[in-house]
């Protein structure tokens, strides 16, 4: 530690000498630079420079602080700004799939809510939300992401809401396949599939896109809803039995969009 004080001591000492020197000097040297010998004079013109060399040092001190100062200054301004341009940039993608959805499934978009937890405990798959009432969420509110479907606000708290997804047993879409004719109906099959059933005129096979449909009028029409996985023939042929994986992976979902109900 005195190690480190000793030099700072000493450089202290020298500058406050040197700028008295310098003051005393700064008069005196030119008269003394011309009455006296040469050999008398350097000590003093010496002096004087000395003092002007410590004063420039510490001048240049104080700037390289200051410099110092500002330049810390600057690098917390530019923290700021780039947590500020991150954090726009999430509303903007926030704002984008919102829109999205607008132009893709419906013009009725109430909120852009985010999903807090998930309840799959049991057969039952719902979603919470982190909006409610006091953010005009009601139930019957139809839930979508950019991918398709989600399900339909059930319950509704000041600040929460409760999503029974599609894959919920108790859920129950209208479908349609592509725009080929014919309605159906889709409901959850747990785990982490959904089953249409179709009149037996209805052209269904592997690969298919189904929609929303009108035939319960929850939904708007025509958001996508599933991929066809197989197909199979049900109480003796009087039925067409599609199993479809869901568009939209629930265990993934961040945020969902609320619409106006029908």
């Amino acid at each position: 530690m005195r190690e480190h004080l000793l030099p700072r001591f000493l450089f202290a000492l020298l500058l406050a000498l040197g700028l008295a020197l310098a003051a005393l000097t700064r008069p005196l040297a030119p008269g003394f630079a011309l009455s006296f010998s040469p050999l008398t004079a350097f000590p003093l013109h010496l002096g004087h420079r000395l003092g002007q060399n410590l004063r420039a040092a510490w001048s240049a001190l104080s700037a390289r602080q200051d410099l110092l100062a500002e330049n810390q200054r600057l690098k917390e301004e530019v923290a700021r700004l780039t947590t500020e341009n991150a954090r726009l940039q999430l509303e903007v993608a926030r704002l984008a799939r919102a829109l999205e959805v607008k132009a893709g499934q419906a013009p009725g978009v109430v909120a852009v809510a985010p999903v807090v937890a998930e309840d799959a405990s049991g057969l039952y798959r719902r979603l919470v939300l982190g909006l409610g009432s006091q953010d005009g969420l009601r139930p019957g509110m139809p839930v979508t992401a950019p991918q398709g479907l989600v399900g339909l606000v059930v319950e509704v708290e000041a600040h929460r809401a409760l999503v029974r997804t599609l894959l919920d047993p108790e859920s129950r879409v209208g479908v349609r396949v592509g725009e080929k004719p014919g309605r159906g109906v889709a409901r959850g099959a747990p785990p982490g599939l959904l089953v249409a059933e179709f009149p037996p005129t209805v052209a269904v096979a592997p690969g298919d896109l189904l929609l929303t449909g009108a035939t319960l009028g929850l939904f708007p029409d025509g958001i996508p809803v599933g991929r066809v996985e197989r197909v199979e023939r049900a109480q003796g042929g009087l039925k067409v039995r599609a199993w479809a994986r869901p568009l939209v992976d629930l265990s993934l979902l961040e945020e969902v969009v609320v619409l106006r109900p029908l």
